[in-house]
């Protein structure tokens, strides 16, 4: 668990809202079925199923693609933007 909170503000569930998932080993209740894979795989690592470590490897697998696939339209949005205004400068220069 992190030390500093910024994990469990994400994990845990608003008083107004009904958890949709809970730990099988500590019960503690998330906010999706996500939030628990991620849970097993980090907290039960030692002690969870080889489905659980399966599901854990394919959900961290997905995160890293979507991750990936961020900064790559990150780059590819600042590579446009600088384009955009060297091209308008050099306009501009030229006349």
């Amino acid at each position: 668990m992190a030390t500093d909170g910024t994990l469990e503000r994400e994990y845990d569930v608003p008083v107004d809202e009904s958890p949709s998932a809970t730990c099988p080993y500590c019960s503690r209740p998330f906010r999706s079925e996500r939030y628990v894979t991620f849970h097993i795989g980090v907290e039960h690592s030692d002690v969870c199923s080889a489905d659980e470590r399966e599901a854990f490897d394919d959900e961290r697998d997905d995160e890293e693609y979507e991750l990936f696939t961020f900064h790559f339209k990150a780059a590819i949005s600042v590579f446009l933007v600088y384009f955009l205004f060297t091209f308008v400068y050099a306009l501009v220069w030229a006349g």
